[in-house]
């Protein structure tokens, strides 16, 4: 955490600016190292004027052979850098000079910076994980809890990124209790404030677990608290804007639209200063939304069209800002405008299948290398602990075996039953009108009717034009606008679907959606098996994806996931042959 500028520093600043300017590289041994970093610590991140006081200090460090001096020099470069490219050309000399080091925690440091830098400011989010992994090897026998808990924190970022949540909110809640204990006005301020940072860091990406989760009661509690807790903006600006986004966000979803869009122009207002391109892109996103709510379609393809030219200049995605071309795609074709509609729907698949790849590679390294790690490193903490008896040596070693011989047959058991289940599922699809009889409703006459024949018969003659048309995809549909289209009052409709189908209107839509989006993974070169399972809830009328993968396993027996993934090895094989 480097600190904000304050007002009455600034004319100091400037004289000791020109008295530098003048000569005083060739005297720069006459400055220690905590008089330069007071200078640049003055300035804000990407101030490329701080970088006159950070190269006198490596200039410093490199004429006193100073390694450690010297690597925190360009740790610093690479704060106050603008270019992305200049960036990471620091953060490759600090990795490099680490190395000669031979010091683990130096090189743990340095691997974790320039994994910051791929993630947050390149978006790659392939490399970034990489360089985690490397610093978290590095850290494995650290005594500076500070860096393990940095390191554990941005792997949780790639889980939350990924969509593991309750993974993600275990780092975070370990973090957020380590920086929280951490606290201490006793500390020197750069200390205090790192940790400070780290905590409203943890508890607002923790609240975002809690969002994903649909645990709204503990993400407002903790976007309060982080709103509470910021005691000065000039501090910690942007983590403010993160919570201003999570309370406008929760105003949004509780129906308190006005004072959502205060608290999302706040946010975007700083992330606009302070370029963090990734977040304002979310803001964005739900300004749009916002104005498409309150019927202001012109302000919202304002801001969906922002959230595009974001992503097409810098280049990341993000799964919560897909449904930004749902919005874009709904417009063109009510519009008729088929030359928007192909682009925005080439622009989603494209995003589907960058997502897909990165998760696929992203997941297993995650898994094999961190969680594996995790364990073994626990195992061998043990045996050092324990190096008494070689009996518990033989045991453990023993049972970690065990423990992957289970988990290889439970993989391979697990594989076998998905095969199974997608086999008949497949079956009962070949066989149509069984799976409409079985996943859609029993006939039931009723011995007496309180409506007449012929609304009865109108009514069974519109749903099945209602379920031609696919109108059943809209998420927001109720029972009563269903009703209006079949052409009859909302206790006929509900009367009608119990006594005459045997089903609910819940379950009636249930069975709708989902019976349409296996329809369409099924079909042959389908685009859907390319679309991620968000945009498959959006494709069928589902809230979300969890709701979808509840509802589809219920339904056809099998996650969407894995009958995706049988499919798609489906295809692989039938092109081989």
């Amino acid at each position: 955490m480097h600190q904000k500028p304050m007002q009455k520093t600034y004319t100091i600043l400037l004289l000791l600016a020109v008295s530098l300017s003048n000569g005083i590289k060739a005297q720069v041994t006459q400055y220690s190292y905590t008089q330069l970093s007071k200078l640049f610590n003055s300035y804000s991140e990407n101030d490329e004027r701080g970088l006159v006081f950070v190269n006198l200090y490596i200039s410093k460090a490199k004429k006193e052979r100073k390694l450690s001096k010297l690597i925190s020099a360009y740790d610093e470069a690479v704060y106050y850098s603008r270019s992305v490219d200049k960036k990471l050309s620091y953060a490759d000399s600090a990795v490099a000079l680490s190395m000669r080091s031979k010091n683990e925690d130096l090189m743990s440091w340095a691997y974790l910076k320039r994994g910051i830098v791929y993630y947050y400011n390149k978006r790659d989010y392939r490399r970034a994980l990489q360089q985690y992994l490397i610093a978290f090897n590095h850290a494995k026998h650290t005594k500076d809890l500070y860096m393990r808990n940095k390191i554990v924190y941005h792997l949780g970022i790639v889980r939350l990124y990924l969509g593991y949540y309750e993974e993600a909110a275990c780092h975070f809640s370990d973090t957020a209790n380590y920086y929280e204990e951490n606290i201490s006005a006793k500390d020197h301020l750069n200390i205090r404030l790192n940790n400070e940072s780290g905590y409203l860091n943890s508890i607002y990406c923790l609240s975002s677990c809690y969002k994903y989760l649909g645990e709204f009661k503990k993400e407002d509690s903790l976007v309060d608290l982080g709103l509470k807790r910021i005691k000065d903006p000039e501090d910690f600006s942007l983590e403010l804007a993160y919570f201003q986004k999570g309370k406008g966000i929760q105003l949004l979803r509780d129906g308190k639209d006005e004072l959502a869009w205060k608290h999302l122009k706040f946010s975007e207002r700083i992330l606009k200063h302070e370029e963090d391109f990734a977040s304002l892109a979310k803001v964005e996103f739900y300004l749009g939304k916002f104005y498409w709510k309150s019927g202001n379609r012109k302000m919202s393809l304002i801001y969906f069209n922002k959230v595009d030219s974001i992503l097409s200049k810098f280049k990341f995605i993000t799964p919560e800002i897909n449904a930004n071309y749902q919005y874009l795609i709904s417009d063109a074709k009510e519009r008729r405008d088929e030359r928007k509609q192909l682009y925005y729907t080439n622009r989603l698949i494209s995003i589907d299948s960058v997502m897909k790849a990165d998760f696929a590679y992203l997941s297993s390294r995650i898994h094999r290398e961190y969680d594996v790690g995790s364990l073994n490193e626990d195992r061998h903490r043990l045996l050092r602990k324990n190096k008494i008896g070689e009996v518990l040596i033989v045991v453990i070693i023993l049972l970690s075996f065990g423990i992957v011989y289970y988990f290889i047959v439970r993989f391979k058991n697990k594989e076998e039953r998905l095969t199974v289940k997608y086999n008949q599922l497949l079956e009962k699809l070949s066989k149509k009108d069984d799976i409409d009889a079985e996943n859609t409703c029993t006939l039931k006459i009723p011995t007496k009717e309180i409506y007449s024949r012929e609304l009865i018969d109108k009514v069974k003659k519109n749903l099945k034009i209602f379920e031609e048309k696919a109108k059943f995809r809209d998420k927001k549909l109720t029972l009563e606008v269903a009703a209006k289209m079949v052409g009859c009052k909302r206790n006929a409709l509900s009367y009608i679907l119990n006594t005459h189908l045997n089903t609910n209107f819940t379950q009636y839509l249930k069975v709708l959606r989902i019976k349409y989006i296996t329809e369409k993974l099924m079909e042959d070169d389908s685009t859907y098996l390319k679309y991620s399972m968000d945009t498959l809830a959006e494709e069928c009328g589902m809230k979300n994806r969890q709701v979808f993968s509840n509802h589809f396993l219920e339904l056809n027996g099998i996650r969407p996931t894995d009958f995706v993934r049988k499919r798609v090895e489906e295809q692989n094989k039938d092109k081989e042959k």
